[in-house]
């Protein structure tokens, strides 16, 4: 039996920071606290006062370090696990854009390649973001792919790929949204409002049909609108009011200011947001162009100022942003307790794509993902599960 020991770390549980030892055993967390008599052949390391906390999980994300999921290369696959855990996500869902259907296939067939091996990091299935969104609230994505639903292609999707996709981002206001719903969740495929031109009763109806998520709240979010002269609350409203609803919010400190940050943990708290990064290639480099999706002219963006935007400015494309810059942001910016920042990055996402039982925290049973972050929470190591240590 492998044994591994992080002692004389202050570890970040879900509700307070401990200073105790955490015991990991054949990659499993298998104790927290003081362990007593030390066994011989334990592989010690010592935190020396840092933090130890659970390993991010990413549940939108679309690339990094010069590679977007959609290059469906195992090299893409590979370089992009890289980037983000040395900056301490540990799992992630893969994330796509809007697209044939001809590279959707190419990207599936990739991700069962992918994952028959023995990975870097723990992928927990496919996120698909589009095409089943709305054109008024598309953002950055390629206008040609977006489309609704129909019960054809919703039946070819899940028979090819029902089975390696964890979240569905769409519009509920869509015409043949109640099917694709249905046949999702019939697959335990997690649902979540995005791209949405949609009113406050679309919103509703749609967590009647077993939406429980909205996908970055804030961008491409319609508010409160005055249609045919008579005013609406829009999704954001609905976002908030829904008890059933969790939210999303890029966490870059670009996409959304930290009031909004402070508001969401007020009405929300920490249990039901979501920090993501939306990281795209370019997350992790220091390239000032680079491209959302496939490389073609289309999807060229700039990076200036920290962010990633259309070449007219007129939104943004992802971010650039990596889980300890999400971490620093709220903490060191907003001033949010780093319990609720650590949960917003780990056991948050990791339940509302229904990995929390060996996903998110540190605890007896879950998988040994674990970071040591010294006092500026700046990544010093990273354990995984899967037996990887950097």
């Amino acid at each position: 039996m492998k044994r591994t020991i992080i002692a004389g770390g202050n570890v970040i549980l879900p509700d307070r920071v401990k200073k105790c030892d955490v015991l990991i055993e054949n990659g499993m967390i298998s104790d927290v606290g003081a362990l007593g008599e030390i066994p011989p052949d334990a592989d010690i390391i010592d935190a020396g006062g840092m933090y130890v906390s659970p390993g991010f999980v990413e549940i939108h994300a679309h690339g990094g370090g010069g590679f977007d999921f959609m290059d469906s290369t195992v090299g893409a696959f590979d370089a992009i696990a890289r980037v983000h855990l040395s900056h301490g996500t540990t799992s992630i869902a893969p994330t796509t854009v809007a697209c044939s259907r001809e590279a959707m296939s190419k990207l599936f067939e990739l991700y069962r390649k992918v994952t028959a091996e023995k990975c870097r990091m723990s992928y927990l299935g496919l996120h698909l973001e589009g095409p089943y969104i709305s054109l008024a609230q598309k953002g950055a994505q390629n206008p040609s792919f977006i489309h609704n639903p129909t019960k054809y292609e919703v039946d070819a999707l899940m028979e090819e790929a029902g089975d390696i996709i964890s979240m569905c981002t769409a519009a509920p206001e869509l015409c043949g949204i109640d099917y694709m719903a249905e046949a999702m969740l019939s697959n335990q495929i997690t649902l979540s409002v995005g791209h949405s031109d949609a009113v406050y009763s679309d919103v509703e109806k749609a967590v009647k049909m077993g939406f429980c998520h909205y996908t970055h709240l804030y961008s491409n979010t319609p508010t409160v609108r005055k249609i045919n002269q008579v005013v609406y609350a829009g999704a954001r409203e609905a976002a908030y009011l829904l008890d059933d609803m969790k939210i999303e919010l890029i966490g870059d400190g670009h996409h959304v200011p930290k009031e909004v940050l402070l508001l969401a943990l007020k009405v929300k708290g920490a249990d039901n947001i979501n920090l993501t990064s939306d990281a795209m290639r370019a997350a992790g480099t220091n390239a000032s162009e680079s491209y959302l999706g496939e490389i073609c002219p289309e999807n060229r963006v700039i990076i200036e100022d920290g962010v990633a935007k259309l070449p007219d400015r007129s939104f943004y494309a992802g971010s650039i942003a990596t889980g300890d810059v999400m971490l620093r942001w709220a903490v060191r910016e907003c001033g949010v307790g780093i319990c609720d920042a650590v949960r917003m990055l780990s056991l948050t996402p990791a339940s509302i794509i229904g990995a929390d039982k060996t996903k998110g925290s540190i605890e007896r049973g879950k998988d040994a993902d674990v970071l040591i972050l010294d006092n500026d929470l700046n990544v010093k190591r990273v354990i995984t599960g899967r037996g990887f240590k950097f």
